[in-house]
């Protein structure tokens, strides 16, 4: 069974269709890359998802149960956990602090929650140093570290990641992509939104292009590099056909 199921989805922000008829699954276990230029809807396709918008028709499947119209308090408790793009760390908080809020949903104690942000620091040991840093001090990479680390306080069984290499350093992205085949290994479930197509796929056991708000092919990341289209649209240009 699937651990996700998105079926016919259609979400609509006014008179304008962000999202068209979108179907697809997602495997426990796997990494599953959503491509696609601005606008395509891979954000909006992540909000439906952990409930931040409101699909105007279509179904939500989440571990075999419709997560349809849903709060997204109650969706981050059934275990989907939403990184969205550009980090939103609070600046006045710690980077420890930061990272303990992801908890807050699961009503542990301080100190477990501590113990466990902690513990974060053994999968993201280059923000270690600033543990006790406020979050404004930090560099666009740490930020995007901050953030996977508190995304994944909630101890999620699907996270959702929306474009964590955007405005990173080629050297920060490299890092950022260690971490998600290391989140993978530890048998977390990743649905992850990338405009940088190489990196996205790299990581993947399937892929889906989105175009305008509609789903225009899927498969395996081999299958989609070796697509003349793709590369052309997504890649920059004709490069070899290779992952």
């Amino acid at each position: 069974m699937a651990l996700l199921e998105v079926r016919d989805l259609n979400v609509r922000y006014g008179e304008i269709e962000a999202l068209r008829g979108v179907s697809f699954t997602v495997e426990a276990g796997q990494v599953v890359t959503l491509l696609g230029s601005n606008g395509a809807g891979k954000s909006t396709t992540l909000r439906a998802i952990s409930g931040l918008a409101k699909p105007a028709s279509g179904e939500i499947v989440f571990d075999g149960q419709s997560i349809s119209g849903r709060s997204p308090e109650q969706i981050v408790r059934l275990g989907i956990s939403h990184v969205p793009e550009g980090r939103r760390v609070f600046p006045g908080l710690t980077v420890k602090e930061n990272i303990m809020l992801g908890g807050s949903n699961r009503r542990a104690a301080k100190a477990e929650l501590s113990r466990e942000a902690d513990a974060m620091f053994d999968l993201f040991p280059d923000i270690r140093p600033f543990s006790n840093a406020l979050g404004w001090t930090l560099s666009g990479g740490q930020l995007q570290m901050v953030a996977v680390a508190r995304g994944l306080m909630a101890k999620p069984r699907l996270l959702l990641l929306d474009e964590p290499s955007l405005g990173l350093a080629p050297v920060i992205v490299q890092a950022v992509f260690r971490i998600i085949t290391e989140i993978r290994r530890r048998d977390t479930t990743v649905l992850l939104v990338e405009q940088n197509a190489r990196m996205g796929l790299s990581v993947a056991d399937q892929g889906y292009v989105l175009e305008t708000g509609r789903l225009a092919l899927g498969g395996k990341p081999d299958e989609l590099w070796s697509n003349e289209a793709i590369r052309a649209a997504y890649l920059g240009g004709h490069a070899k056909a290779a992952v």
